[in-house]
């Protein structure tokens, strides 16, 4: 009996396969199997070069921060070590159609924690759309931006860059957004060289900065070739001074006068080191670029003053000023000089001199000093050296100040008559013989007859002159007198 049951290999596979049905269904009924439904957000892409040596670039819209939801069957006791991190979604751009569609995969990376069956893995979303976009090379001149003010009557000079431009590879959606890049520097408060290195920024449009790591750009897509700028800010001594221009060059037309230059007291601000500024009082504008030549109105000058200072001297603000070089036409004006407001020369001793017409005088200057020119300002004089008795003709001569010009002084009438015996101051040969003294007492002096006889002149010309002419108007001079 007991050798039939030891050697019953059939009842005992049955009773095996009994255990194992009795444990199973233990096991389902106190750890059943269940599906656990997971949002899946890892990525990866394959066979990326396929894209990438076409110049271009990609993006999956439907994965980026969406995801997919991935179902598994897991028994119940392992569902809470499930987790979307332990799938990853397969983009296999190598499969991607011609109108960017591709079939996603989904692999399950966490074995050994617990137990699934992968060919029970299932999603909902089976096929993505790629969209391929160009990638862009560009090259931008990097700007510096300051903040805050130097101190007071400090700039900031010629700032070194190092290096002054960067190449940026990137999307072209994301190159239409980059309009600028620059670091920024605070010099608040600063009256020296400042230098350092900074980060490189990127601004919009607008001039906001964008924050390009919120992009989540891969190293192929985005590239810069340089990300930290080093710089040097030098902060300079400003200083105002005035401008000396030079005498203006060349010849106005005829009839017409330089006057002036018009903005010659203008100044700008110049700025640079301390000592330099310290011997400059003024920016020498030269005459070669101040010219009249043949000018029949203003001529207007714009100069760069900039090219005019030392070296390591620059203009602060706008350099370039403008003057204007005045240039005025000349006018003539006609005076008629009055015979009392002629003065003779060389009168000769024993004679007297009457001024019988009044003399036109063409003065040429400009207008505005013309209507200001008082007859005391003229100095008219004729002189009447070995003038004949009678009646002659004689040139006036004309003394003008300064800013005009004499265009012609006419003629006058003179007479030259001698002193009457009975005014002569020699003794008659009948009378006794008087001394020297009292010679000298009885005779009337030269002045005194030239007076005398302006005078009788004098009242004879207001009592015949006409209204429009000064023809019969006379003046006298005795003998050696001038007037």
């Amino acid at each position: 009996m007991r050798k039939k049951l030891t050697n019953n290999w059939g009842l005992k596979l049955i009773s095996v396969c009994l255990a194992v049905s009795m444990w199973l269904i233990v096991i389902n009924e106190s750890d059943p199997v269940e599906s656990k439904t997971v949002t899946v957000r890892n990525v990866e892409y394959r066979n990326e070069d396929v894209v990438i040596d076409s110049g271009q670039t990609f993006t999956v819209e439907e994965l980026e921060g969406r995801g997919i939801s991935v179902t598994v069957q897991v028994r119940k006791l392992d569902s809470p070590k499930v987790s979307g991190n332990d799938f990853v979604i397969i983009v296999d751009l190598a499969k991607m159609g011609p109108y960017g569609a591709v079939e996603i995969d989904v692999e399950w990376r966490n074995p050994g924690t617990y137990t699934i069956d992968e060919s029970d893995i299932s999603w909902r979303t089976t096929t993505v759309q790629v969209t391929l976009e160009d990638i862009i090379e560009r090259n931008y001149s990097v700007q510096l931006l300051t903040s805050g003010q130097p101190e007071e009557t400090y700039i900031v000079g010629d700032c070194t860059l190092s290096p002054r431009s960067v190449e940026i590879k990137a999307p072209a959606s994301v190159m239409e957004r980059i309009r600028s890049v620059g670091i920024e520097v605070d010099i608040n408060g600063l009256n020296s060289e400042v230098a350092g290195t900074a980060p490189l920024k990127y601004y919009d449009v607008s001039g906001n900065e964008l924050d390009l790591s919120s992009e989540n750009l891969e190293d192929y897509e985005f590239s810069v070739s340089a990300d930290q700028i080093e710089y040097t800010i030098p902060l300079l001594k400003t200083k105002e001074v005035r401008l000396s221009f030079g005498t203006p060059q060349g010849e106005v037309a005829d009839g017409y006068r330089f006057i002036e230059i018009e903005g010659a007291n203008q100044t700008v601000n110049i700025a640079g080191l301390r000592a330099v500024l310290a011997d400059i009082d003024a920016i020498e504008i030269p005459s070669d670029l101040l010219s009249v030549e043949g000018a029949s109105e203003n001529v207007v000058v714009e100069i760069d003053t900039a090219q005019y200072v030392p070296e390591g001297v620059t203009v602060e603000g706008e350099s370039v000023v403008t003057v204007t070089l005045v240039v005025e036409p000349l006018v003539t004006q006609i005076r008629e000089v009055l015979p009392e407001q002629i003065a003779i020369d060389d009168a000769e001793e024993g004679y007297v001199y009457t001024i019988r017409s009044s003399a036109s005088v063409s003065i040429e200057g400009l207008e505005e000093d013309l209507n200001a020119l008082t007859d005391d300002m003229l100095d008219a004089r004729i002189s009447v050296a070995g003038l004949e008795e009678g009646t002659s003709t004689v040139p006036v001569d004309v003394t003008v100040g300064t800013g005009f010009t004499l265009v012609d002084a006419g003629e006058v009438t003179v007479t030259k008559e001698r002193i009457p015996e009975t005014q002569a101051s020699e003794p008659s040969t009948s009378a006794p013989q008087e001394t020297e003294e009292e010679e000298e007492i009885l005779r009337p002096t030269a002045e005194e007859t030239t007076r005398q006889t302006e005078e009788s002149t004098r009242t004879t010309q207001e009592s015949t002159r006409q209204p429009q002419t000064a023809a019969s108007s006379g003046q006298t001079a005795g003998g050696g007198t001038e007037r």
